[in-house]
């Protein structure tokens, strides 16, 4: 009988308080870990911001401190872009230049075909035994693909063995494709300028 009744004891007012204050510390430091957790979160975040913004001020002051070093730099860059000089040319000036130039350049027998009939070429030329039919574009912007189809109609035309554009800009994607069809070369503003510093000439508008 006593050690049923030791079985069925109930546990104790001191065992119960003390199992309720362990149940109670045990909830207050989940609770103050997660408080922690939230508030290192809301730091972080908190810094990524700060961090951000500083990045974004300090982008903004280099940008504004560089700024007349940026138009010194293109001022520089546009003096080595001599293509860009040949824009202040009408389009028959620019044909007489570039057909001197081209001749600067290794190309012989350099001549320039009829105003007003040239079957979409403006130079024939040859260098290394091929014949060129060259068309020029003087455009302030990108050139398109119908300049490639004159180049390539002037080649068959003339029965030349090479066929190109050139221009002191770009050309346009569908141009690069066409030509690449066509076998039509591309003279862009920097092969263009790279002819111009070997021939040492400057372009000039005629007098009025």
């Amino acid at each position: 009988m006593a050690n049923k009744r030791g079985r069925g004891r109930k546990p104790s007012l001191a065992a119960r308080l003390a199992d309720g204050l362990l149940t109670g510390i045990d909830l207050l430091c989940r609770g103050i870990s997660s408080a922690a957790v939230f508030l290192l979160r809301g730091i972080a975040k908190g810094l990524l911001a700060l961090a951000k913004l500083l990045l974004r001020l300090a982008g903004g002051l280099v940008w504004l401190v560089s700024w007349p070093f940026r138009r010194l730099l293109r001022a520089l860059l546009g003096r080595h872009n001599r293509a860009e000089r040949c824009l202040r040319l009408t389009g028959e000036e620019f044909e007489d230049y570039c057909a001197q130039v081209l001749a600067d350049n290794g190309f012989r027998h350099v001549e320039l075909t009829p105003m007003g009939g040239d079957q979409g070429v403006d130079i024939l030329a040859v260098r290394e035994g091929e014949s060129w039919a060259i068309q020029c574009k003087n455009y302030a912007g990108a050139v398109g693909n119908f300049a490639v189809q004159e180049a390539y109609a002037g080649r068959e035309f003339y029965g030349c063995d090479r066929a190109a554009v050139l221009c002191p800009g770009e050309y346009t994607k569908a141009a690069r494709e066409l030509a690449a069809s066509t076998d039509v070369e591309l003279w862009d503003g920097r092969v263009l300028s790279r002819m111009m510093k070997r021939s040492g000439r400057v372009p000039h508008r005629a007098s009025p």
